[in-house]
């Protein structure tokens, strides 16, 4: 393929990769979009000055320093949109790679680098994979926190990226190693930015799915998971160990006529937390509606269900809302059922609201294990 062709394909992708990222950002909220976008035309228009000062439209301290300086600027973009879109946020730090492109702008032009074309592309070349090297290594620490496969893509083109540019500083800086034709490697890079493009659109959307899901699946007022979430997350065989805890807010309807509805969100909220910070992140916890909750635990005995039962009424019974004159204040009555062996997950949460029942029968703010004496 002859050089024409591919600059030709160059410019296309990043053209196409530009409006790309801009048509998402007006279509989503994800930050790093914009510098993406922005990353891409401004690599596009290195590329046209570039061509420009080939044919001499443009005087060559201008198509040299300013391809120059435009290419490492765009590059400076694309890894701070990159670190942007892994992180899901925006901060003074993300600065840095344009302060380090600037600075070496400033030291080629200070050394007079900028007139050798061998020179200025190994330069352009390492700084480009030191860049995507920087954006790689907070792609790969930010899967710790969403999972998405498509970081593997994503990091796959990148490092792809990595060891092209750097074959293509070695091939131009030491012609005498072998190396591919820098053409052939330049070319290479073209798939790369479609590669690059792609994976971040499929980065966005999973994320998109993601929250869709979450949204789907957890209860809006509360944050735990909501009825249909909790019954579909419960294994399908039980086991030893296993346990139900029903939890009802005693007088929750009084709560809501006294102080209002809005009072009575706040009274749920809190007492959702005061759950899952009692029972502990092993457990599994849903509202099933109301002021129900619910509690799946493994790895129980009766003793320790029910110890466990007591702590979260301990806990929801210590809560207090609002100031002291019109404290509101809660409890909760508990029903405790540990597998009997022969049953499955329906019949023992049966079992465990049973048990509420006779709580709520028996005084309430208490806790009942099912078939206790």
């Amino acid at each position: 393929m002859d050089l024409a062709t591919i600059l030709l394909l160059y410019k296309s992708s990043l053209i196409v990769g530009a409006v790309c990222f801009a048509y998402m950002r007006c279509r989503s909220q994800e930050p790093g979009l914009d510098f993406l976008a922005a990353g891409f035309a401004v690599l596009a228009f290195s590329s046209t000055l570039a061509g420009w000062g080939e044919q001499g439209l443009v005087a060559f301290i201008m198509w040299t320093m300013g391809s120059f300086a435009a290419g490492a600027g765009g590059y400076a973009l694309i890894a701070a949109g990159l670190v942007q879109l892994s992180s899901r946020r925006r901060w003074v730090g993300d600065w840095a790679a344009g302060a380090a492109a600037l600075a070496l702008v400033l030291l080629v032009w200070r050394m007079e680098w900028y007139p050798d074309n061998t020179v200025r592309a190994v330069l352009f070349n390492l700084t480009t994979a030191i860049f995507l090297a920087a954006a790689a290594l907070v792609i790969f620490r930010d899967y710790l926190r969403d999972h998405l496969p498509a970081r593997f893509g994503l990091l796959g083109a990148l490092l792809t990226s990595i060891v092209f540019c750097v074959l293509a500083a070695l091939a131009l800086g030491a012609p005498g190693l072998g190396l591919p034709d820098p053409r052939h490697l330049f070319f290479m890079l073209i798939i790369c930015k479609f590669a690059i493009a792609l994976f971040v659109v499929v980065l966005v959307q999973e994320r998109a799915e993601a929250k869709l899901k979450r949204l789907a699946n957890t209860d809006a007022l509360t944050g735990v998971p909501n009825r249909q979430c909790f019954l579909a997350s419960l294994p399908q065989h039980m086991q030893p160990g296993d346990a139900f805890i029903m939890l009802d807010i005693d007088h929750f309807k009084s709560i809501n006529d006294r102080f209002g509805h809005e009072a009575g969100d706040v009274v749920l909220t809190g007492v959702a937390q005061a759950i899952a910070g009692a029972a502990g992140p092993r457990a599994l916890l849903g509202r099933l509606g109301g002021e129900e909750f619910c509690l799946f635990l493994r790895g129980q005995t009766e003793e320790t269900a029910f110890a466990g039962a007591e702590q979260i009424r301990q806990a929801v019974k210590s809560l207090t809302f609002g100031p002291d004159a019109a404290a509101v204040t809660t409890s909760a009555s508990l029903g405790v059922a540990v597998w009997n062996g022969a049953e499955d997950a329906r019949a023992l949460r049966h079992r465990a609201d049973e048990a509420l029942y006779l709580a709520k029968q028996s005084g309430r703010d208490k806790a009942v294990l099912y078939g206790a004496a």
